[in-house]
């Protein structure tokens, strides 16, 4: 007697659609959507307290015409940090600007690539943010207290 075909690996056992592991190609996609589903949602629930405490910056940010609607807000540990980036590659110094103007201060700063760098700005005792800047010219900027 044959084993029977399976779509999943042992490592995949994550992988369910009604209970049961997936046996078409149309299961196996829907279950992998509705794990990344979950995973999302859990993360978001994570950072739910971060994300409330943002909020209070949304219309002085809207005033500097920035809108983190338009960003993807996440994180990469377990909710400390809310990890915004741009849609595009691209860095956001004038974002950095204005949180700097608006009360946050720098934490931490590492190279992130050829023309940019990741920053670390916290608010308060809890809310952490992580954005990327361009190399150099956001430390020149505050520093002169121009706007980058």
């Amino acid at each position: 007697m044959s084993t029977p075909f399976r779509l999943v690996s042992d490592w995949q056992k994550h992988l369910k659609v009604n209970g049961r592991e997936p046996t078409t190609l149309e299961e196996l996609a829907v279950a992998k959507a509705n794990y990344e589903h979950s995973r999302r949602l859990a993360e978001i629930k994570a950072l739910r307290a971060k994300l409330a405490a943002l909020d209070q910056f949304l219309p002085a940010l809207a005033e500097r015409g920035i809108q983190l609607a338009h960003r993807d807000l996440c994180t990469y540990d377990h909710g400390k940090t809310v990890r915004i980036q741009t849609a595009m590659c691209s860095r956001d110094d004038k974002l950095f600007a204005a949180l700097i103007d608006l009360g946050f201060r720098e934490i931490e700063r590492k190279d992130w690539g050829t023309k940019e760098e990741q920053v670390k700005l916290k608010f308060g005792r809890s809310l952490v943010l992580t954005i990327d800047v361009t190399k150099g010219a956001t430390i020149a900027a505050t520093e002169a207290g121009v706007p980058a």
